[in-house]
């Protein structure tokens, strides 16, 4: 949907336009590893009529918007001490630790490089869009997120260098998603080769790691001239971004997933990215339902939620 006019976008605009978002939430705002329990979807989008079986999700109201205050300040307290936590034993060596002291910096690198008008943006895009409900949530979901950055070294501008050291540092350890991302970043300049892409979904599949499925993913999207994937790279790469938030991937109300989705494409009345991952291959749900089948036949397991 445009946000200045209302319209619904053509297909191929809105599949250009979701992969980029796709990739942009694998580059800059990496999802959570962690579970959680997903709402039911409100169906606040167009959806085309070959896509029935996405209109039968039953309707839920969307959760009441957040205030600023002392709501606010809990987030900020929050992130604070997670930051903390993490840094502290990101120096110790810990690998996890480094990934999610990296991933924070990535989740905050833009809203603290403009901290001054970060929430004056967030205002301006969501005065132009159609729905004001959803407006209204984008709202919010900046509130938030600004209130989780002021607890990110304490909303100072995060160097560029930081951010990568410790994204590099937990692949030097083995950390197999650290090492999806820092490839991510080389595709413009040195494409996936289809044997490449053999050997890390190989790799992923052995190690069982949602992070690095959402990864691969965003990697076969990012490749689709290249033919790395067998098939439809979109269709390969949104594949295993489902999969990964069927097996425990946060993709619910506030997942980072869920907020770069809003704040690049609108979609903020959402409660599940797999719907709107889904509408990026509205017209082939058939072969998505197949390569999703495949994958998680490969996994060795059913997924954890249908």
């Amino acid at each position: 949907m445009n946000l200045r006019t209302g319209k619904v976008m053509t297909t191929g605009r809105r599949r250009t336009v979701w992969v980029g978002a796709v990739l942009l939430a694998a580059v800059l705002v990496p999802v959570y590893s962690g579970q959680r329990d997903r709402p039911r979807v409100s169906q606040t989008m167009t959806r085309p009529s070959s896509t029935t079986a996405l209109s039968a999700e039953a309707v839920a109201p969307v959760p009441h918007a957040l205030e600023s205050g002392p709501l606010s300040a809990g987030f900020e307290d929050d992130t604070r001490n997670e930051f903390e936590g993490v840094s502290a034993a990101a120096e110790r060596g810990d690998v996890n630790a480094q990934r999610r002291l990296a991933e924070l910096y990535e989740k905050c690198f833009l809203v603290n490089l403009r901290r001054a008008s970060y929430l004056e943006g967030v205002e301006s895009t969501a005065r132009l869009h159609p729905d004001p409900g959803a407006g209204q949530q984008m709202r919010l979901t900046g509130e938030r997120v600004f209130a989780q950055c002021g607890g990110v070294d304490g909303g100072q501008v995060i160097p560029l260098e930081a951010m990568l050291a410790w994204r590099e540092q937990a692949a030097r350890q083995g950390d197999l998603a650290s090492q999806l991302w820092l490839r991510l970043r080389q595709t413009a300049t040195a494409p996936l080769t289809p044997a490449e892409y053999v050997q890390l979904m190989e790799q992923v599949i052995a190690a069982d790691d949602v992070t690095a499925m959402a990864y691969l993913g965003s990697l076969a999207q990012a490749t689709a001239a290249t033919g790395a994937a067998d098939g439809d790279p979109l269709i390969t790469g949104l594949a295993w971004q489902i999969t990964a938030c069927e097996r425990g991937l946060a993709c619910g109300v506030g997942s980072e997933l869920m907020d770069v989705l809003c704040f690049s494409t609108g979609a903020c009345m959402e409660t599940d990215a797999t719907v709107l991952l889904r509408l990026m291959a509205a017209e082939q749900q058939t072969a998505l339902n197949a390569e999703i089948a495949h994958l998680s036949a490969q996994l060795g397991r059913r997924p954890r939620r249908q």
